[in-house]
């Protein structure tokens, strides 16, 4: 087990452990250190409570911090610091082995960008070729289908422009590698609760006739929200993972260090933070920018939505009208003749 450098903190109902979240710090210690800096104060005035008082529980040895948000995701799984760490995740759950040969940047078409709600986006290679893009959503889209499947396929075409241009006359379709695109929803849409006790989906493609090929797209979904809700009694390493990604709660810190000791070292990256709120801050202020961002684009996104729905059915309405109008027209013609012979 990895060695400290802080003391041990006892939880109540919990046994003394290494300390994973660093030591107490008292409030008023925290506040007048940020103070100290006029421009990370001002940026800390600038949070709601709510995100005040997150940011300092963290300081204070509270709470644990979420990594899903992307500056902290991409600090700690640093393929060129920590190349260990993002295998170790994506071979859990791709259920093998695998190894990150480099870290792509996002240049791909993407559709309706703006109305990602997006956490967290990390394009990587793998050293067989494949291509795996792992996306963090705060709320899952309500048909998350259809965009996985643009994004799986702008991979392929990604990898189709490559190709074609490295081999010219000697391009061949084989050439190509499978592409994953990975999705992890911190709220789940309702199709993902219809199936209970299922918080992992993989996609499988099959033919009619039982011809059996690998495909070349692979989508898999996590509900987070799904996975919380359920007890897990010894925890697998994909829990762990999970839980590492989705729980701030000390108790579920303890719990992943207790169960796997190797998230010492990557809590204690975490814990580091917090003698730097400069920087820490700052991180956390843009963060907290794009998911405000994304969040009014979301919102957008669904009033248009809602207004588009309006209109069609005012359109259908005056459709409706127009048709018995026109067979009031006819019947008042018919009872005219009537009258008139």
């Amino acid at each position: 087990m990895l060695q400290m450098n802080h003391s041990v903190l006892i939880f109540p109902e919990i046994q003394p452990l290494p300390q994973v979240l660093g030591d107490s710090r008292l409030r008023a210690d925290v506040l007048l250190q940020i103070q100290n800096d006029p421009g990370t104060y001002a940026i800390f005035q600038s949070f709601t409570s709510q995100e005040q008082e997150a940011f300092l529980g963290f300081c204070m040895g509270e709470r644990g911090l979420k990594v899903t948000y992307d500056p902290f995701f991409k600090h700690i799984f640093n393929p060129e610091s920590h190349p260990d760490r993002l295998n170790r995740l994506l071979s859990c759950i791709l259920g093998q082995e695998i190894t990150v040969r480099k870290v792509l940047p996002l240049e791909r078409r993407r559709i309706s960008e703006n109305s990602s709600l997006i956490i967290m986006d990390i394009l990587v290679q793998l050293a067989d070729g494949r291509l795996v893009n792992v996306e963090m959503q705060r709320v899952g889209y309500d048909f998350p289908i259809e965009r996985s499947f643009c994004y799986g396929a702008d991979l392929l075409v990604r990898q189709y422009d490559v190709a074609r241009e490295d081999q010219g006359k000697d391009f061949s379709y084989h050439s190509i590698r499978p592409v994953y695109v990975i999705v992890l929803m911190e709220e789940s849409p309702r199709i993902f609760y219809e199936h209970s006790g299922k918080y992992i989906h993989r996609s499988r493609i099959s033919f009619d006739t039982g011809l059996k090929m690998n495909p070349l797209q692979n989508i898999i979904y996590i509900s987070l929200d799904i996975f919380r809700g359920m007890k897990h009694n010894k925890l697998t390493e994909l829990e762990a993972w999970l839980y590492f990604l989705s729980s701030d709660d000390p108790a579920d810190i303890l719990r992943i260090v207790r169960s796997y000791p190797i998230f010492q070292e990557l809590y204690q990256d975490i814990v580091n933070f917090r003698f730097q709120p400069k920087e820490l801050i700052s991180m956390y202020s843009e963060a907290l920018r794009i998911m405000d961002q994304n969040t009014v684009n979301y919102m957008i996104d669904e009033l248009k939505a809602e207004l588009s729905a309006q209109k069609a059915a005012v359109l259908q309405k005056d459709s409706e009208i127009e048709r018995l109008r026109t067979q009031l027209a006819k019947y008042e013609a018919h009872t005219n003749r009537e009258d008139s012979g």
